[in-house]
C-alpha cells in the first residue's frame, strides 16, 4: 500500500560468498559461488617506516575520543495508568519542563484487519479522519488546531491507525476534543473522497520513479507472498472501488476503545486530566472484534535474484535480504546491537568500512532488523554503480557470512552500546516523543518499562549473547536480493556467473501473481 505500507519465476542460488580465511569464515552451503578476492583491500597509500615514527612520536596535541557514554535508565517521571470502563488503557507522564502536552492515541485497525479484497481501505480512512466529522468540516478543524499553534495528524500502517495532537498546556481541552472528534465522530464526506483518492493514486504512481521504493515494494512482495498483508501491493483499481461504505464499515468494525491505547504526555495534572479523558471518550462504546489471524513467512530455498531493469539509471539500488524478527521477541536486544556493528551505524558499521571506505562500491550502506509487531525482516541496502553491482552484492553477503560466523567483538559492542545510551535519550526530549515512545511500546506488548529501560537492556546483552544472534539469524545462504538499475549493463554480471534470475521491466506489476497473470 502506500509508502506507509510494506510497499515469478526464480531459480535457487546458495550463498553469495566472497571467500575469507577459513579459520574465520564459514564455509558457504554445497554448491555455492565462491569469489576469491583480497578481503581487506588496500586503502589510501599512507606515510610508513620512517617518515610515518617521525610524523606520529611524541605528539602531545592528538584529541582523544572521549569515552562512550555509560547507559542508564531514562528519568521518565511519574507514570500514571488508568483503564476507562469501555476498555481504553491510558498512560499518562507528566512533565512541567515544558508549557506543551501531546496525546497520541494507537488503535488496532490497520493493513493486518483488512482482506486482499479490501486493500488500502485502512489508509483511506486514516486519511479522511481530518476531513470533517459530524461537526466540524475540513476547513474547520484546521482553522481550529492551526489558530493554537499545533498539530493533528493521523495515519494509518499494517499494525494500525495512530492519531496525534500537541499544543501548549492551556490548550489541552481543545487538543483533546479535536482528537477525540476526528475518531469517534468522522463522516467521510463525500466531497473529500476525490482529494484522498488522487493522493493515494499519486504515492502508487510515485513508487515507479524511486528506485528504493520500487525496490521495497518488489521485496516485501517476494520475502512475504500473495498470502500474507506484508506481501500485498497496493494498485490502482484497489483505491478506485474504495467507496464511503467500505470506510464506513471498517471505521465502525475495528476502531473500538478495547483495540486502543492513549497516551498522553507533557504539562499536565492528572487528577484533573483523569475525568477530562473519561467525558471526552465516554460515548466511545467497545466491541469485540475477531483475532487476527497468524501469518507466516514462506521460508526461502537458497537465493532468489530479481533484476528490475530501468534503462535511464546511472546507478544500481541494491536490496537484499531474508525474514527477520519481532519487536517483542526476547532476543530482539542481541540482534539490535549485532545489527548496528554489522550495518546499523553510519560510518562505522562493517558494512561502511570494507564496501565504502575500502572499495569504494557505495556512498552509503546500512542494515536493518526494524521493530515490527510480527515477524519482520533483515534488510540490507546500498547504492552502487551499475557496472558493479555483482562486486557490491559478493562484498556485502561476505560481511554477512564473517558476521555469523563469529559475531562481533566486544569493542564493537562497547561502541554500539554507547551509541545507544548516548542518542536514545535525544529522542525522548519532546512530550511528543514521549507519547510517540509509549503507544508504540504499548501497542507491542512491551510496556512503559521498555522505554524507560532500553539502555540498559540493550547494555545487558554480552559478547556470546550478540554472537548467539549473528549465529541464528543471518542466513547468508538464503537471501532474496532485488536489484534496481540498468538492466544491460547488470544481467551480462549475472549471466556470467552461470546463476539463474529473473528480469523484468520497471513498469510491470508489482505482485508477483498479477505479473503472472499479465505476462510482459
Amino acid at each position: 500500500m502506500i509508502a506507509l505500507r510494506h510497499l515469478a519465476i526464480f531459480a535457487a542460488l546458495s550463498a553469495l560468498s566472497c571467500a575469507a580465511s577459513p579459520s574465520k569464515t564459514a564455509p558457504a552451503r554445497a554448491g555455492s559461488i565462491e569469489v576469491q578476492y583480497e578481503s581487506n583491500p588496500a586503502g589510501p597509500a599512507s606515510p610508513t617506516g620512517a617518515a610515518a615514527t617521525t610524523f606520529w612520536t611524541g605528539r602531545t596535541d592528538l584529541i582523544a575520543a572521549p569515552a562512550p557514554p555509560k547507559p542508564a535508565a531514562l528519568a521518565l517521571p511519574k507514570v500514571d495508568r488508568f483503564a476507562l470502563p469501555n476498555g481504553l488503557n491510558v498512560v499518562v507522564v507528566a512533565r512541567k519542563d515544558l508549557p506543551v502536552v501531546s496525546f497520541g492515541i494507537a488503535v488496532q485497525a490497520g493493513g493486518y484487519d483488512e482482506d486482499r479484497d479490501t486493500l488500502g481501505v485502512s489508509d483511506f480512512v486514516a486519511a479522511m479522519l481530518r476531513r470533517g466529522t459530524k461537526s466540524r468540516s475540513a476547513d474547520d478543524i484546521s482553522r481550529a488546531i492551526d489558530f493554537v499553534g499545533g498539530t493533528l495528524d493521523a495515519q494509518a500502517t499494517n499494525e494500525g491507525t495512530t492519531a496525534s495532537c500537541s499544543a501548549l498546556s492551556k490548550d489541552t481541552g481543545l487538543c483533546l476534543d479535536l482528537l477525540t472528534d476526528i475518531l469517534l465522530r468522522p463522516s467521510f464526506p463525500e466531497s473529500e473522497m476525490a482529494d484522498v483518492r488522487d493522493q493515494m493514486l499519486a504515492a502508487i504512481a510515485s513508487r515507479f520513479d524511486n528506485p528504493h521504493e520500487l525496490a521495497t515494494a518488489h521485496f516485501d512482495n517476494q520475502l512475504f507472498g500473495e498470502k500474507h498483508p506484508d506481501g500485498w501491493v497496493l494498485t490502482p483499481a484497489d483505491v478506485g472501488k474504495i467507496g464511503r461504505t467500505a470506510l464506513e464499515k471498517f471505521w465502525k468494525t475495528f476502531y473500538r476503545p478495547n483495540r486502543a491505547i492513549l497516551a498522553v504526555a507533557g504539562d499536565v495534572d492528572v487528577a484533573r486530566l483523569r475525568p477530562l479523558i473519561e467525558k471526552a471518550f465516554r460515548g466511545w462504546t467497545r466491541s469485540e472484534v475477531a483475532v487476527r489471524p497468524t501469518w507466516k513467512i514462506p521460508p526461502l530455498e537458497g537465493t532468489r535474484i530479481l533484476l528490475v531493469d530501468r534503462p535511464d539509471l546511472t546507478q544500481a539500488t541494491l536490496l537484499l535480504g531474508h525474514a527477520g524478527i519481532k519487536h517483542a521477541d526476547p532476543r530482539w536486544y542481541a540482534a539490535t546491537l549485532m545489527n548496528y556493528v554489522l550495518g546499523g551505524s553510519d560510518f562505522a558499521s562493517r558494512l561502511m568500512i570494507e564496501v565504502r571506505s575500502k572499495r569504494g562500491l557505495t556512498y552509503g550502506i546500512g542494515s536493518s532488523f526494524g521493530a515490527s509487531l510480527y515477524d519482520g525482516a533483515f534488510r540490507v541496502s546500498a547504492a552502487t554503480k551499475n557496472e558493479t553491482i555483482w562486486e557490491a552484492l559478493l562484498a556485502t553477503v561476505n560481511e554477512i557470512r564473517q558476521m555469523k560466523a563469529a559475531g562481533p567483538t566486544a569493542a564493537e559492542l562497547d561502541k554500539a552500546k554507547g551509541y545507544y545510551a548516548g542518542s536514545y535519550p535525544f529522542s525522548l526530549q519532546t512530550a511528543a516523543g514521549v507519547a510517540g515512545a509509549l503507544v508504540a511500546a504499548e501497542l507491542h506488548g512491551l510496556g512503559v518499562a521498555y522505554v524507560r529501560d532500553l539502555p540498559l537492556r540493550l547494555a545487558a546483552v554480552d559478547e556470546a549473547q550478540a554472537q548467539a544472534a549473528a549465529r541464528d539469524y543471518l542466513s547468508p545462504d538464503t537471501l532474496l536480493v532485488v536489484i534496481v538499475g540498468k538492466g544491460d549493463v547488470i544481467e551480462p554480471q549475472l549471466a556470467k556467473t552461470g546463476i539463474k534470475y529473473e528480469r523484468i521491466n520497471f513498469k510491470a506489476p508489482i505482485g508477483a501473481a498479477e505479473r503472472a497473470a499479465k505476462p510482459n
